[in-house]
């Protein structure tokens, strides 16, 4: 086979953000657009078949051998990079993959040694869309290693900046508001966002990693978790590490059946201050199986009785999928952020949604209920507008029942009309749009 057709369609089945999943014996995509899924299926008629895909790895068949790629970052598309990239490793090499509009990949080739390709190229681009169709520009290169590992600290580092964040969450977390963190990250760099915002802190007890690959193993995991909690000896322990959990079968008169009975309500262990020193990390993977019906309260009831959750790896489906989980079990309110195409379901599926407005495009804000143009200005947002306008709209809805009287007219006309305008609606409007029971610098406290 030419090499360069080799090189397109191992990209095809690399470069990609597509999940797969066996059903009724059938390898079956699961992608954020049809674009993604039509490429991958492409491929795997090719005989480039895209089989499966872990936090750190990526499994390919091509021709009938299996191959697997070490995945070491992903670069989403977006409306600025107007590409994805990829970075993967196989025996020792580090490649980069790049799909993306054709003015993109062009000024970033090698113009040494690919005019003649770009020239032909460009045809091709010219003649597709005469024809009305659409294009997309392939790419790749071979990255130095040494380079790459020194990219790859800065690149993590910047990653993790936000201005405000940190103390943003503090105070949210300090106002009661519990975090889930649902991120496409990979797990490590999840983790590490986790400590640098406070969330996850040396102080917890214990972070758990939920990383079985099947569903048993997920089930034993958060069974496992449940035996732990549940257990006065860990209270002991206060170093904050992260744990892979494994499972031991627990004795079958242990408490974990008596929490099997109540799984639909997490007061009993919200209650319990101690067992608020955990933190919970599950990856994509695992959480498809933990979402099934048969798992997806005790997910919910591991999840309420952390302080900390994050799930790495996920698609956009499964967020949509754990905010409704939490909306369905618990009588709270859910409130749901991100300013990505990706997160679009979630903020949808939320009570209250709210995008983010920058350089991942306007996806999330115009889907949501709230824009915003910094994630530190969700502090205000929540607890003094958030504030403010209960407090407002309780009144008025108090003082609303005692407007417009209609009743046998004892006084003339005109002196009702004005009394209902002056005495009962002005004074209501008046209240509603701007009373502050505290000013802004006490809101905040």
């Amino acid at each position: 086979m030419n090499p360069d057709t080799d090189r397109f369609w191992r990209l095809i089945s690399l470069c990609h953000t597509v999940m797969s999943e066996m059903k009724n014996n059938k390898l079956e995509y699961m992608a954020q657009s049809p674009d993604e899924a039509a490429l991958v299926g492409a491929a795997r008629n090719f005989g480039y078949v895209f089989k499966s895909r872990t936090p750190d790895s990526i499994m390919i068949e091509v021709m009938g051998v299996e191959e697997t790629y070490e995945l070491k970052c992903i670069l989403d598309f977006n409306n600025y990079r107007k590409r994805m990239s990829v970075l993967v490793k196989k025996d020792g090499k580090v490649t980069l993959y790049c799909k993306g509009a054709d003015t993109m990949i062009f000024e970033r080739i090698s113009k040494s040694s690919a005019a003649e390709l770009e020239a032909i190229t460009q045809s091709h681009l010219d003649k597709f869309a005469n024809d009305g169709l659409r294009t997309l520009c392939l790419a790749y290169k071979e990255v130095d290693v040494d380079y790459f590992e020194d990219w790859s600290r800065r690149y993590e580092q910047a990653s993790i900046l936000m201005k405000d964040r940190q103390e943003t969450l503090n105070n949210l977390i300090a106002a009661n508001i519990k975090i889930w963190v649902l991120t496409g990250d990979k797990q490590e760099t999840a983790i590490n966002i986790g400590y640098s915002c406070r969330l996850l802190t040396v102080d917890l007890k214990e972070v758990f990693v939920v990383d079985g690959k099947t569903l048993e193993d997920v089930r034993k995991q958060l069974e496992a978790i449940i035996v732990q909690l549940n257990e006065p000896s860990t209270s002991n322990a206060r170093d904050g590490r992260v744990t892979s959990v494994h499972f031991q079968e627990p004795d079958k008169n242990s408490d974990l059946l008596v929490k099997k009975t109540t799984y639909g309500s997490c007061s009993t262990m919200l209650d319990g201050g101690d067992l608020q020193g955990y933190g919970l990390v599950i990856n994509g993977q695992s959480l498809t199986f933990a979402l099934e019906p048969q798992l997806s309260k005790l997910l919910f009831t591991v999840g309420c009785a952390c302080r900390a959750v994050i799930c790495c790896r996920v698609t956009p489906l499964q967020k949509a999928l754990v905010v409704e989980l939490v909306k369905n079990n618990r009588d709270a309110v859910t409130l749901a952020i991100g300013d990505g195409a990706n997160d679009v379901s979630m903020i949808k599926t939320a009570h209250i949604g709210v995008g983010v407005s920058g350089q991942e495009g306007m996806q999330a804000v115009l889907a949501s209920d709230f824009s915003i143009a910094q994630f530190r200005y969700l502090e205000k947002l929540l607890l003094v507008h958030g504030r403010w306008s209960y407090l407002r709209m309780a009144k008025f809805l108090q003082y609303f029942f005692y407007k417009n009287f209609a009743f046998t007219t004892v006084y003339d006309p005109l002196f009702i009309a004005f009394y209902n305008l002056f005495f009962t609606s002005l004074p209501v409007l008046g209240v509603g749009i701007f009373d502050q029971d505290v000013d802004e610098k006490y809101s905040l406290k």
